[in-house]
């Protein structure tokens, strides 16, 4: 059988590579990148112009001024974010208004996610940070002092390490969420700095009541500002996070635009930028749809089911591949994991269904987690294989007259859209 191979990128962090993929000559495949595919990466003096040119607060170094020092929260390795590259430019503006480095510390915001190793900190920010600051793992379980409670009842805790600064600082990027509708901006608080307490009060409680309410359909990727985004910005504000730097990715984690400022105005610009990046118009007959999950490579059950997002689509059945390429394993959650099947949420398992329209779901995974299977139960039960050519022979048996195929290269950072066309013309 004649072939031909598809590219998509892979292993974030872990060597930014392409993986290639055989699929037969004679179908008919189809590689829908995001609009910002391609956009070449900012240079020094463009990093340095946007902090500059801070929205909604004054420049970094002035606001610094007098300050006795200072966090840097950022977010952890299950974002693509590259803060190797963007921590410097924020540093240097801290040097400016005269803080030190003894007067700087980073903290990741993990959340609920499990703590880095040092390993996986260099990966994030890169030896020299390591070297030069002290780089904390946010603790949702202990250390954590209330400072309020958000307006939609949301009692929050914040990092005592957080607290203990009077400069806070977040570096991200706006992504598409599929409950938040975009982070970045002050995603970086809530979940990022906060006790497990007041996630599973945000995550878990409000979230169902904001269900209950009729407001389901503001949870999803691509809506910005509905109720569950606004009590995160109450939280931020809770907290007192002061200035953000939120990057525009392209299909490669650069930084091909940015945003920096205050960490609601800033990142309401940086969603319009994130749109017209990310937004994809999503096919409407696809056989199979093939779907990457590169920037959140190991949270890669995102990509999986947004394939069902595809609002526009016919309700024809179509099969699925999802490729997690994740050697660091599925991220490790501690709200909303997977600890065995005598714990797992019954929430979680109603989540974990096959859409109408999905005939099957193939995970293509060559770093396969049998304890991590339930993130992806669902009736009909998907199929775990880590050899392309056991997934090749499912697809040529399903599909034995030919197929037309859809690959989305990164569906943990492009987000489906039927107005995907309009909204790039912006």
């Amino acid at each position: 059988m004649q072939m031909q191979t598809i590219r998509v990128p892979q292993l974030a962090f872990y060597g930014d590579t392409n993986l290639e993929l055989a699929l037969p000559a004679s179908w008919q495949v189809e590689m829908r990148p995001m609009p910002g595919a391609e956009a070449p990466p900012l240079r020094d003096e463009e990093i340095r112009a946007v902090l500059g040119d801070s929205i909604g607060t004054p420049p970094l170094r002035e606001l610094a001024r007098g300050r006795r020092e200072a966090v840097i929260i950022f977010d952890d390795i299950a974002r693509p974010t590259p803060v190797d590259r963007l921590w410097p430019f924020v540093v240097e503006e801290l040097h400016a208004a005269g803080l030190g480095d003894d007067q700087i510390r980073m903290i990741v915001a993990l959340g609920t996610h499990a703590a880095h190793s040092r390993e996986e900190l260099r990966r994030k920010v890169g030896e020299e940070a390591l070297r030069r600051f002290p780089v904390y793992n946010h603790n949702c379980y202990q250390h954590c002092t209330y400072v309020g409670t958000t307006a939609r009842g949301t009692p929050v805790e914040v990092n005592d390490e957080v607290l203990a600064c009077d400069l806070r600082i977040g570096i991200g990027s706006v992504l598409p969420h599929p409950a938040m509708g975009f982070g970045g901006g002050p995603k970086i608080i809530l979940p990022g700095v906060v006790s497990l307490k007041t996630i599973d009060a945000h995550h878990t409680a409000l979230r169902q009541r904001l269900i209950k309410e009729g407001h389901g359909a503001t949870i999803h990727a691509g809506f910005a500002e509905g109720p569950l985004w606004q009590d995160i910005a109450d939280a931020a504000q809770l907290a007192d996070l002061e200035f953000v730097v939120n990057a525009i990715l392209n299909e490669r984690r650069g930084v091909a635009d940015m945003v920096a400022g205050h960490p609601v105005e800033a990142w309401r610009r940086g969603v319009e930028l994130a749109r017209r990046a990310y937004a994809t118009l999503p096919a409407a007959d696809a056989d199979v749809v093939i779907t990457n999950g590169y920037g959140k490579g190991n949270e890669a059950m995102i990509a999986a089911y947004a394939a069902h997002l595809e609002h526009g689509a016919s309700p024809q059945s179509r099969d699925v591949v999802a490729i997690s390429m994740a050697p660091q394993g599925v991220v490790v959650h501690y709200l909303m994991g997977d600890f065995g099947p005598a714990t797992w949420h019954d929430r979680t398992r109603r989540q974990r269904t096959l859409p109408p329209g999905i005939r099957s779901m193939i995970l293509y995974n060559p770093y396969p987690e049998m304890s991590n299977r339930t993130f992806f139960q669902a009736e009909p039960e998907p199929l775990l294989l880590s050899d392309w050519e056991e997934v090749l022979d499912h697809l040529v048996a399903a599909h034995p007259d030919g197929a037309r195929v859809v690959v989305y290269p990164d569906l943990t950072v492009q987000y489906l859209d039927p107005e995907a066309q309009a909204v790039a013309m912006k």
